[in-house]
């Protein structure tokens, strides 16, 4: 889940040729990749206009991906979901979050988490007939039937370096019982990129840092 509404391209192969063209050399790099990949304006339209916040605590996150559930009868119903926060969002300008530190948001939330616990919405939204499942650079319209599902509830942060989830293999693909892939094809490429991700960590695991029982990161 990001904080992005829809994702900037509409394949994997897009996505590869945007991160080629980001960090090539190449002045006409994004200028040729932007005319190859016609969907990203919408993307940049939304990040020229889009709030910026200061907490994780006010954000919401989103599937992006479209996944299928299938109910008690075997029928399929195309979804995607949202942890929507319990905290107000307040704008911030990027003139003032120029001025903070590169490390203010994991400062922030760690703090905003020991004076009290924080609360996100899980909402699933599920689509009508003809919406588009299986490219995650389309949003569906705001009017669409939502559910109100579970609450995640923050009470405590854990350092990233060393925490619990470094040796954890994050596949999208992996699902429980009543949930399927739907025909976008983001969740596989992502499931072969996060199994090489895992085992290059943990082929390394010997050069992580570590912090001693009691002591302070």
């Amino acid at each position: 889940m990001i904080d992005l509404p829809f994702f900037p391209v509409s394949t994997p192969q897009g996505f590869y040729d945007l991160l080629t063209a980001s960090g090539s050399k190449d002045p006409e790099a994004m200028k040729k990749f932007g005319a190859a990949h016609p969907e990203f304006a919408s993307f940049l339209g939304w990040v020229k206009s889009a709030p910026w916040t200061g907490s994780y605590a006010e954000e919401r996150y989103n599937s992006v991906n479209s996944f299928l559930f299938v109910d008690a009868s075997g029928a399929s119903h195309p979804v995607r979901w949202s942890l929507v926060p319990a905290a107000q969002a307040v704008p911030v300008s990027p003139e003032e979050l120029a001025k903070r530190g590169p490390d203010f948001l994991e400062q922030e939330i760690t703090q905003r988490v020991a004076a009290a616990p924080q609360r996100w919405t899980l909402k699933v939204t599920v689509a009508n007939p003809g919406d588009p499942t299986g490219d995650p650079n389309k949003p569906w319209p705001e009017d669409r039937r939502t559910l109100d599902v579970g609450t995640l509830l923050v009470q405590q942060i854990e350092q990233e370096r060393d925490g619990p989830c470094r040796d954890i293999n994050f596949d999208p693909t992996v699902l429980p019982a009543g949930i399927t892939t739907s025909d976008d094809p983001f969740p596989a490429a992502r499931s072969a990129a996060y199994s090489r991700s895992y085992n290059s960590r943990t082929s390394e695991a010997s050069h992580y840092p570590r912090t001693a029982p009691g002591a302070t990161p």
